[in-house]
């Protein structure tokens, strides 16, 4: 299909900008600020448009036309990374100037994220759901983890002004991408007495829509759970292949591209299949897999262990992210969809600050990895609870 070939491709880039951002603006910590506090603030700047926009971002995504909201968000965020480049290279860039470009490029992504996700199931007949999520699912793990890489290299060879030009101008290619997509109407439903809802209705609408029903809510709770965990497992893996394995930066980078290779192998098997059988206990089996696997990487001392460990992980983090959101899409109606998409990306990047305070805190207890054990037992136990109660084993 064209038309999702093209979403594809849009989509990626734009993870890669997710992946970028993340590592550029904590690297150049140093560049803008001698304070100690400076790659914390810059982490919490393009973290926190996540926990501020992604609900507002679904309520538009579900007002106005998806395809739109992502081109002229899109090509503001390239505006955010082509004014990083110019202030770099005017020498001009410091901590809070620095600090709003982060807010700036994390915003455009927190807001294209709920309506990209909105898209798949009007591009995709349902029959196709699962493998379309499957590949949207791949490519945007490959991009988001292999974004640290291409922002180092591009840093490395181009320095930081030049870094900011080129991922400006993949932002903007992914706005060309999208605009080139043909993407067939949703219908539209009334939710109040003829005049239009504020904002604010819209959002209580969508988070009631969503926690007034299972198996949403049961998805959206382990959301939380993964969310909170894929961001203490962000924050501590550098530091555990440091000071726990004993390894270089180089090292350490390739533990998570083994979570990648897992994520990818499993997403091309959902992705290779016309039909799944029992989703939802498939999903709650691999979520079930999700809180041992932090637990064994945090105690795991041992460098090839650990890459094992995180290629299994990683396999079942492919089946967990893709059968949750294929699942969410099955069980939402169009116009609500991307209010539903709001509150799981709300789920995964608006809970970065909320990890960054967990580990600020364990970690005057505890060592990287004790630190990483308690979130992964903490995730075990919320697995069992929520497998116990939900209606998902049944599906």
């Amino acid at each position: 299909m064209r038309d999702f070939r093209l979403f594809w491709a849009s989509n990626f880039l734009v993870s890669l900008i997710a992946g970028i951002i993340r590592f550029a603006f904590v690297w150049m910590a140093p560049e803008v600020s001698d304070s100690k506090f400076a790659a914390e603030l810059l982490f919490f700047a393009v973290g926190i448009p996540g926990l501020l926009l992604s609900l507002p971002a679904g309520a538009l995504s579900d007002r106005l036309d998806r395809r739109r909201l992502v081109i002229v968000t899109a090509v503001t965020g390239a505006g955010f990374l082509a004014s990083t480049a110019a202030i770099i290279w005017t020498d001009l860039i410091n901590l809070p100037v620095a600090m709003v470009m982060a807010f700036g490029v994390g915003s455009s992504v927190a807001i294209v994220t709920p309506a990209l996700q909105a898209m798949v199931p009007q591009l995709v007949p349902r029959e196709r759901l699962m493998s379309a999520v499957g590949v949207q699912n791949m490519g945007q793990s490959v991009a988001q983890i292999g974004g640290a890489v291409v922002s180092g290299a591009s840093i490395q060879f181009l320095g930081l002004g030049g870094g900011f030009a080129v991922w400006c101008a993949l932002m903007f290619l992914g706005a060309v991408l999208m605009w080139r997509v043909v993407l067939p109407p949703y219908e539209r439903v009334d939710e109040g007495n003829g005049a239009k809802p504020s904002m604010w209705s819209d959002i209580k609408a969508g988070i009631g829509y969503t926690m007034g029903r299972d198996p949403l809510r049961s998805l959206i709770l382990v959301g939380l759970f993964m969310g909170t965990g894929i961001g203490v497992y962000g924050a501590l893996m550098p530091e555990i292949g440091r000071e726990e394995l004993g390894q270089g930066a180089l090292a350490t980078s390739i533990l998570f591209a083994m979570l990648s290779v897992g994520m990818v192998t499993t997403s091309l098997i959902l992705a290779s299949r016309r039909q799944v059988n029992r989703r939802g206990l498939l999903f709650l089996g691999a979520f079930n897999c999700f809180g041992p696997g932090l637990v064994l990487i945090g105690l795991s001392n041992a460098y090839p262990l650990t890459v094992v460990i995180m290629i299994v992980w990683g396999m079942c983090g492919g089946v967990l992210m893709t059968s949750q959101r294929t699942l969410l899409q099955e069980y939402t109606e169009p116009h609500m969809m991307g209010r539903v998409m709001s509150l799981f990306a709300l789920t995964f990047n608006g809970l970065l600050p909320i990890s960054a305070l967990y580990v600020a805190l364990m970690r005057t207890q505890f060592g990287p990895g004790d630190s990483m054990a308690i979130m992964g037992a903490l995730t075990a136990v919320g697995a069992v609870f929520i497998a116990s109660r939900s209606q998902l084993r049944h599906m």
